[in-house]
């Protein structure tokens, strides 16, 4: 037996199977049997896919979930900070070099 439910964060509305609409901020919540969604798991994951949840149940107990896969973002490759101080000129006095980058006119001698 299907039920369909249409959530709203946590708050979870009945909704007749197979006449729920997608609306703004709502999602499709279905529930299928472990019997069911062995014969159905491939369009199961294709629904899933679309961005519907799938309540897998057992003895009427909800015991598993398929969701939408959402890929990890990255970013730019981790640097040690060891790394990037080694790419800084080190020097004694460093006035000459912060004036020149920041463009002082006055003279540093």
């Amino acid at each position: 037996m299907k039920k369909t439910k249409r959530v709203l964060g946590s708050k979870a509305l009945s909704a007749p199977a197979g006449k729920v609409e997608e609306s703004a901020g709502l999602r499709t919540r279905t529930e299928v049997s472990v019997r069911e969604a062995k014969d159905q798991l491939s369009s199961l994951l294709q629904r899933a896919a679309g961005g519907e949840e799938i309540v897998i149940t057992s003895d009427g107990e909800p015991k598993a979930m398929l969701v939408r896969h959402k890929p990890m973002l990255t970013g730019k490759p981790w640097r040690s900070l060891a790394a990037f101080r080694a790419t800084m000129p080190m020097t004694p006095d460093s006035t000459a070099a912060v004036s020149a980058a920041r463009g002082d006119i006055r003279d540093v001698s």
